[in-house]
């Protein structure tokens, strides 16, 4: 556990150094953002054991790195097109290519690159306050997993999902919830008070609601990635983040909230 709270506060500050020079320095997060995507399609590489396939990885790894460092565009949409059309080629080019190969990582790069994709969508949208609106995102997904992994530890009884993740818990699941809205409260609250040059009026009752729904959004990537990893047979992605494992163990249930909260911010405007 200790290595898990060193690993996740050192990686807080991280966030936190990036998200303070994104103002003077935009592309920053663009370029973190497709490092993490190249990052995380590796680990998805390694687990389904075809590192080696050079016809698949290079031109996957091209592609996941496009959306973060140039958004929706003509640039990504032409990527995109092309990429399609070589993953399809390569049956015919080497007809003992696996479908299932193909399948997975075809639909594992659209989904990792567009849902990191939004995290850039989301600091453009949000103009000036969108290192508040990327902070909210992430908590959403952080804050849930580290609320539910101490609940769950310390009050844990029943368990969530046991042929899926059998540490899960119940009550961890609703600590989860509960550390999640308390947390996007004390960002709002702090950013509005000591961040934002001007005080504004922040819409609390809609920030209760982004993490309520969002709680569960969060926990629904990390069993999904809990069931990828079953079936492959593997404790964790990787181990680049001690405590944690690999990228996908602290991403996955960030490529699952941050398309929401994006589309909830945009419906609902929660700074008047």
């Amino acid at each position: 556990m200790e290595k898990r709270i060193i690993s996740g506060i050192t990686g807080a500050i991280f966030v936190l150094f990036v998200l303070f020079f994104n103002q003077n320095c935009t592309i920053l997060l663009n370029i973190i953002t497709s490092v993490i995507a190249v990052l995380a399609m590796r680990e998805i590489f390694s687990v389904l054991n075809i590192s080696k396939v050079l016809e698949i990885t290079v031109p996957t790894f091209v592609f996941v790195s496009f959306l973060p460092l140039f958004g929706l565009g003509l640039v990504s949409e032409t990527a995109w097109y092309i990429y399609t059309l070589w993953m399809f080629s390569v049956m015919l080019i080497k007809p003992s290519t696996r479908l299932k190969h193909i399948a997975v990582t075809y639909t594992m790069a659209i989904l990792i690159s567009v849902s990191l994709g939004k995290l850039i969508e989301l600091r453009n949208f949000g103009g000036k306050y969108g290192s508040f609106f990327v902070l909210l995102a992430l908590a959403v997904a952080w804050m849930s997993d580290t609320g539910a992994y101490f609940c769950g530890r310390f009050f844990g009884k029943n368990k969530l999902c046991p042929e899926i993740s059998p540490k899960k818990t119940i009550e961890g699941f609703i600590g989860g919830m509960a550390v999640c809205v308390a947390s996007l409260i004390f960002i709002a609250f702090i950013f509005n008070n000591f961040v934002f040059i001007e005080k504004h009026t922040i819409n609390y009752i809609l920030i209760v609601i982004l993490g309520l729904i969002g709680s569960p959004i969060s926990a629904l990537g990390d069993l999904s990635f809990s069931i990828i990893k079953r079936k492959c047979k593997v404790k964790d992605f990787g181990t680049i983040m001690p405590g944690h494992g690999g990228v996908l163990d602290r991403f996955d249930s960030v490529i699952f909230t941050v398309p929401y909260v994006y589309m909830f911010l945009k419906f609902f405007p929660i700074i008047n």
